[in-house]
């Protein structure tokens, strides 16, 4: 999986398109501001809003799971879908610290090892899960590769929200 990550993001560097040459022309005018934030097409699908998960893919690499509160369903929808009453409802930490939670024991039973995840509920504050404990910190993930759950490079050394 960790080759597969590797070689979608040295395809995407290769592949001339807009993004690439804006972080060209980023390079020349401040060689300390290299990187990409959220794609139109990642934040269209729920990606960098408040609340999200964070999973450490490997040591640079993580992917970003939007939470999506719906009433009903939606097919193919993308991220952690949480089916509740209260959709527009987003300030109980609680809630979402069992949803990560949950989330966290469908990866780490999945992928048959301990993941380590981190909810993000605003910009100073985020709940992180390892091994069996979890810790509230008022600093959240930031910068690196993040891709979204298609292993696809969303944002490069930028926050991870808008």
């Amino acid at each position: 999986m960790h080759q597969q990550i590797i070689a979608r993001f040295m395809t995407a560097l290769e592949q001339p398109n807009v993004q690439h040459e804006q972080i060209q022309r980023n390079t020349l005018r401040d060689s300390h501001d290299l990187g990409s934030p959220l794609t139109f097409e990642a934040i269209q699908n729920g990606h960098g809003k408040f609340p999200y998960v964070i999973v450490r893919m490997f040591s640079g690499i993580y992917m970003q799971m939007p939470i999506h509160l719906v009433k009903e369903q939606i097919p193919k929808m993308k991220g952690i879908v949480v089916q509740t009453k209260e959709p527009g409802n987003k300030e109980n930490d609680q809630f979402f610290i069992e949803v990560a939670a949950n989330y966290k024991r469908h990866l780490d039973s999945k992928g048959k090892r301990k993941h380590r995840i981190c909810l993000v509920l605003n910009p100073t504050s985020a709940y992180y899960f390892e091994e069996d404990q979890m810790q509230f910190s008022t600093s959240i993930p930031s910068g690196g590769t993040l891709v979204n759950s298609q292993q696809q490079v969303i944002a490069m050394n930028k926050p991870h929200f808008i």
